[in-house]
């Protein structure tokens, strides 16, 4: 079982499923020490402008719900997909299709089903990933934090209301010196990146 596993004809999905058992492990490992991995990843990417025609990125889903989660949805529908295709292959044929034939038709399959399973996630996931608001208007607003403590070197998730009376968790980091505990009133004072803000503790009467 282990060897057809690893046959050369599976290897390219086999390496995806791989990548996405390790995401896992290394995101439940962030979650521990209150790290957001996911926050750190959609550091990297650019804004998505959602009411760009034609755009890629946003019709698979970026911009929409967080750069791992479409990367996850993305490899696991890869392979899944490349493991169906080799089966039915072997099944119909006789023998798998050439690693790399198996990998053009297992894409095929995985940009549009990955744009659908995104689309379906961001109707589902709360508003800070789904409304397409930039992000910008949310300082100046108050909230909470909500889990972790915020230090100038550490983030931590917030709770914040936006200007359509909606949720959004994000990541903040409070000023240099400052240590912001969770349930702390706090107030959106800059946007230090893409998805990392700087929280001040409000005062409350």
């Amino acid at each position: 079982m282990f060897d057809e596993l690893m046959a050369p004809a599976v290897q390219p999905f086999m390496i995806a499923a791989g990548i996405v058992a390790a995401i896992a492990v290394v995101e439940l490992l962030a979650l521990v020490f209150g790290i957001g991995l996911s926050s750190a990843l959609d550091s990297l990417v650019p804004d998505v402008d959602l009411d760009a025609g034609g755009s890629v990125l946003s019709w698979l889903g970026f911009g929409q719900v967080p750069f791992l989660v479409v990367l996850i949805i993305m490899l696991a529908t890869f392979s899944v997909a490349g493991l169906c295709i080799q089966w039915l292959a072997e099944q119909t044929l006789g023998a798998p299709l050439w690693p790399a034939v198996a990998s053009v038709a297992a894409l095929a399959v995985t940009l549009p089903v990955s744009a659908r399973l995104s689309g379906w996630l961001g109707r589902l996931m709360p508003a800070d990933e789904s409304s397409g608001i930039h992000r910008d208007v949310l300082v100046g607003r108050d909230g909470v934090i909500s889990q972790g403590v915020a230090t100038a070197e550490r983030t931590a998730e917030a709770e914040v209301v936006g200007p359509k009376g909606l949720k959004h968790w994000i990541r903040v980091r409070a000023e240099q010196g400052e240590a912001i505990q969770p349930g702390d009133p706090v107030r959106i004072i800059a946007r230090e990146s893409r998805v990392v803000f700087v929280a001040r503790r409000r005062a409350t009467d």
